[in-house]
């Protein structure tokens, strides 16, 4: 003790020493935290001594740690290899096309056909009554959906009308002959992708047919400035240009009803465009050749 009090200066040497490693070692977590990584190994006075040659005083704020568990909290969880063949198998199926195929009259269970005179004759003598029919005489794409055609309940509805009440698998449309005189090809194709269109909103999850407009007898388009066939077959092509072969699919019944110069035949016809009763089963015919079955 007395060599202590004999030696003030080395207390004073002592105690400042003590200080210093102190503040070095409370450093290691502080501002000399990045010189300090090999602490305790390396002395934590080492430290700071290299921090104070680059201007570092011990009460200087160090950096904060990165909070790695906030930095990854709001990050999505990557994809599973379900999620993602499942992602896939829906693009996939968006994508997919599909090819005609012979079916059954059962197939028509939950189809519905809209259309005009023409579509009237497939009701009357097409002999198909499990299936539904929306047609009626001088039926147009402009009036199709405003007019009330649809008998139910003792009343008569319009084609929106049913169309929004049920709900149908398949929707086969021919429409077009009435149109011929109005208009351009142009402004009836215009309405008639509408139409298309709304019935897809009306029927989200139906399969829809565009069915080509029939031809006309020969001598009829020969001698009609209007009802003639490179008239229809104009429209035709333009109607065949809205299929997708997903969910829309165009087919023609004038593969089946006309001869050899590609006309009306004129055997199955009683007035140069409609079909006679019992030729009516040339056309349903030609339907069960030509169903869609998604697997």
């Amino acid at each position: 003790m007395k060599k202590w009090k004999k030696c003030p200066l080395l207390i004073v040497t002592a105690i400042s020493m003590l200080l210093v490693s102190g503040v070095a070692l409370a450093g290691t977590k502080g501002a000399y935290k990045e010189y300090n990584k090999d602490w305790p190994k390396v002395p934590a006075v080492a430290g700071m001594m290299q921090a104070s040659k680059e201007g570092i005083l011990p009460w200087d704020k160090a950096e904060p740690e990165e909070d790695l568990e906030s930095v990854y909290a709001d990050k999505e969880e990557p994809a599973t290899e379900e999620a993602t063949e499942a992602v896939a198998d829906t693009e996939a199926e968006a994508d997919k096309t599909y090819t005609f195929t012979d079916v059954t009259q059962d197939y028509f269970d939950d189809a519905v056909f809209i259309g005009d005179s023409r579509t009237v004759g497939l009701r009357d003598y097409g002999g198909w009554d499990n299936a539904t029919y929306y047609a009626s005489i001088g039926l147009t794409v402009y009036d199709m959906f405003d007019t009330p055609i649809v008998e139910e309940n003792g009343a008569k509805i319009t084609i929106e009308e049913a169309l929004s009440k049920h709900q149908f698998g398949k929707v086969y449309l021919m429409i077009g002959i009435n149109e011929m005189g109005t208009g351009t090809v142009d402004s009836f194709m215009k309405k008639y992708e509408e139409a298309v269109n709304h019935i897809r909103e009306l029927q989200p999850d139906a399969l829809i047919f565009l069915q080509g407009i029939m031809y006309v007898k020969q001598e009829k388009s020969e001698t009609d400035p209007i009802f003639n066939n490179p008239a229809i077959k104009e429209r035709n092509d333009r109607i065949a240009m809205l299929a997708n072969n997903h969910d829309i699919f165009y087919i023609d019944v004038n593969e089946v009803v006309t001869d050899e110069t590609g006309n009306l035949n004129p055997e199955y016809t009683y007035d140069e465009i409609h079909l006679l009763g019992k030729y009516y089963s040339l056309w349903t015919d030609f339907l069960l050749k030509h169903g869609i079955k998604k697997e």
